[in-house]
């Protein structure tokens, strides 16, 4: 059996420390869905924590992310809205992304948008990086390293 992607990286690299004073404000994101319908997410005044993962199709520390959508949506409960934020078409492929997205975004009302302008106003590097915002504010944000893991910084941060 192979390893999962997740965890060589963290072999490969080491783990961030996640901050909890970030200085990223909370924006809400205005992109378009995988089919190329205009789309948003409300982060800066929504009612319940969100949970934004930064994901990428080409991104291998991202595919452990990509499969346990529903793992992650499921362990959060009611607790936090979870929602995959992907890069504008023309730097991701809508096709790819809807088809890693799948099932997960459709029957769990997990949140997908495809915007490039997203990763700036985050100030997101590269994926895979999580943000937890709550209360109008970041409370949380780092590398999301796998399911597992982000799963417990965000409850964490809850």
């Amino acid at each position: 059996m192979s390893e999962p992607p997740a965890e060589i990286l963290r072999r490969v690299r080491p783990i961030p420390t996640y901050t909890n004073k970030p200085t990223t404000k909370p924006h809400d994101i205005a992109g378009v869905d995988p089919a190329g319908r205009a789309c948003a997410l409300q982060v800066e005044e929504a009612t319940a924590p969100v949970l934004l993962l930064f994901l990428s199709a080409g991104c291998l520390g991202c595919r452990d992310l990509w499969e346990g959508l529903g793992e992650l949506h499921a362990g959060l409960g009611d607790a936090c809205r979870v929602a995959v934020v992907t890069k504008s078409p023309g730097d991701e492929d809508p096709a790819t992304i809807a088809r890693l997205a799948g099932a997960a975004t459709a029957e769990s009302q997990i949140g997908l948008v495809m915007s490039t302008p997203a990763y700036r106003d985050y100030g997101v590097g590269g994926p895979p990086f999580l943000v937890v915002a709550k209360g109008g504010s970041v409370v949380t944000e780092g590398v999301a390293w796998g399911v597992d893991e982000t799963l417990r910084v965000a409850l964490d941060a809850l």
